[in-house]
């Protein structure tokens, strides 16, 4: 009897030494500035295991969210009985599979980790699955959202579409979506949206459009995409027209918390992860980051129930009048200042006003995550942010 009881006791501790390279490394991404909590499921340990060989399980424990030259990181990698040219290659299958974050900078190459999002979910668009789709779905409503939401700077931010802002306004570049456009010296690119793929994938496809090239890589972001395969580069003429059929069909934008943004995704409440995080918050405005606020005039209103069926939030209050959709109010908490009720408003009842305070986002990706890793909360203070949002009190 005592025989196969050993036999399952074996293999109950291979298993469990098999994941301990993936328990490491979940504990060192935790450590970074967008850490990667665990869950009671262990998800996240499935999620690695996807992306990471149990090779670059340990040597991705050298790297960090700070970018660091080949010369920098191999002495930690020679600790591990890496030798240089073992540690150069798995350097390379991971960025492959979207693993690590690499730029090229003045002839010098740079390696850094990725945050679980904004980061290696959406490099796996080459790989998605529909398991892999809804493992990372899973694990954003298991422990990822309290660790997203809870970032004093959050990665992302709302930027007006551009028919929403008048030319009279005192506007800064960053909120400006033309002028982020015009400013990145022709790296742009398109791509796939990774979370319209992965709707697909399950059978559940976007309602706001059948269009997947709508997201747009600059800088670092667009080099990765085009030295891997992932996108495709377009002129600035094709990229302000990708982004304005997107405001057509009513997608709203979120790009990079940065004034030189890395990327622009154009995002839907029925497949964005992070828009379903916001969306499923009392006051999803504490966590847009945007400058702006809708303002309603509810005497100009024809009631033709646009800008309801436009707003990502349902932020827009209305009546039934006759069969038509009187906007009544706009609940500052939770507009987050996209703008697609204004383009959508044919009478002007609906303007795009700027805050009293202006949120001046970090200078560029370095500045972003230094920022959010001098800031970053405890537990506790995570729970406690968490808890006051929930009970609809402002964060």
């Amino acid at each position: 009897m005592k025989e196969p009881f050993l036999s399952l006791a074996g293999k109950m501790k291979f298993f469990s030494k098999a994941k301990e390279p993936y328990k490491n490394l979940r504990k060192h991404f935790n450590a970074q500035a967008v850490g990667y909590p665990a869950t009671l499921t262990g998800i996240e340990l499935r999620l690695l295991r996807e992306i990471f060989t149990v090779m670059e399980a340990e040597a991705a424990l050298v790297l960090t969210y700070r970018f660091e030259t080949f010369e920098s990181l191999y002495p930690r990698a020679q600790e591990k009985g890496l030798s240089a040219d073992a540690f150069r290659k798995l350097l390379e299958s991971m960025e492959k599979k979207g693993g690590i974050f690499v730029k090229h900078q003045d002839g010098e190459i740079y390696y850094a980790l990725h945050p679980f999002a904004i980061g290696m979910f959406e490099m796996q668009i080459s790989r998605l699955s529909p398991s892999f789709f809804m493992d990372s779905h899973n694990y954003m409503l298991q422990g990822f959202a309290m660790e997203y939401l809870t970032t004093e700077v959050p990665q992302m931010r709302v930027i007006p579409v551009n028919k929403s802002l008048k030319p009279m306004q005192n506007v800064a570049t960053y909120d400006q979506i033309r002028e982020i456009v015009e400013s990145t010296k022709d790296k742009i690119g398109v791509n796939r949206c990774i979370c319209k793929t992965g709707r697909d994938l399950i059978n559940d496809p976007c309602k706001v459009t059948d269009r997947r090239e709508v997201c747009i890589g600059f800088r670092d972001f667009y080099d990765t995409y085009s030295r891997q395969g992932w996108g495709r580069a377009v002129s600035k003429e094709e990229a302000l027209e990708i982004l304005d059929q997107n405001e057509k069909d009513g997608l709203l934008l979120i790009g990079s918390t940065m004034q030189e943004p890395q990327f622009v995704c154009s995002c839907c409440a029925c497949c964005c992860g992070i828009m379903e995080m916001l969306k499923f918050m009392p006051r999803p405005a504490d966590f847009s980051a945007s400058n702006f606020y809708a303002k309603l005039e509810p005497a100009t209103c024809n009631g033709c129930g646009k800008c309801i069926s436009r707003c990502q939030m349902e932020a827009i209050s209305f009546k039934s009048v006759e069969k038509k959709k009187m906007a009544t109010a706009i609940d500052p908490k939770r507009c987050i200042g996209c703008g697609l009720c204004v383009a959508s408003c044919k009478t002007g009842a609906i303007s795009l006003r700027k805050k009293e305070i202006e949120f001046i986002p970090p200078k560029d990706h370095v500045e972003l995550y230094e920022t959010i890793m001098q800031k970053k909360k405890g537990l506790a203070g995570k729970i406690g942010m968490m808890t006051k949002a929930m009970m609809g009190m402002k964060v």
